[in-house]
């Protein structure tokens, strides 16, 4: 875990100017994935970024992050970040978070 005096929730933004928030609970929630461990946050932070952004099929509101890393441990090579976009508050406010991350395979 991280220790407790982490500054949370983490703020990002992308490389299109998009505000993008990462939870304590959510990268909690990330590291209950395969191979995953505090050390690799920069890496998530990374990949939002400057990473390649991939709407999903069945939420348009949801965007998959993912960026090649040659020092990732084991076999995996990219990093995956999902965020889902959306709006809080009147007047609406943007409210993109991170919803999870995880790291793949690519050939």
């Amino acid at each position: 875990m991280l220790s407790p005096d982490s500054n949370w929730p983490i703020h990002i933004e992308d490389k299109q100017g998009r505000h993008i928030y990462l939870t304590q609970e959510r990268w909690e929630h990330a590291l209950g994935h395969p191979g995953m461990s505090d050390s690799l946050l920069k890496s998530a932070i990374e990949t939002i970024r400057s990473g390649q952004r991939t709407q999903d099929k069945f939420d348009p509101n949801k965007y998959k992050y993912s960026q090649e890393f040659h020092d990732l441990p084991m076999l995996y090579t990219h990093f995956v970040v999902v965020v889902k976009f959306g709006w809080k508050d009147h007047p609406p406010q943007a409210n993109n978070f991170v919803l999870t991350a995880y790291m793949i395979e690519k050939w």
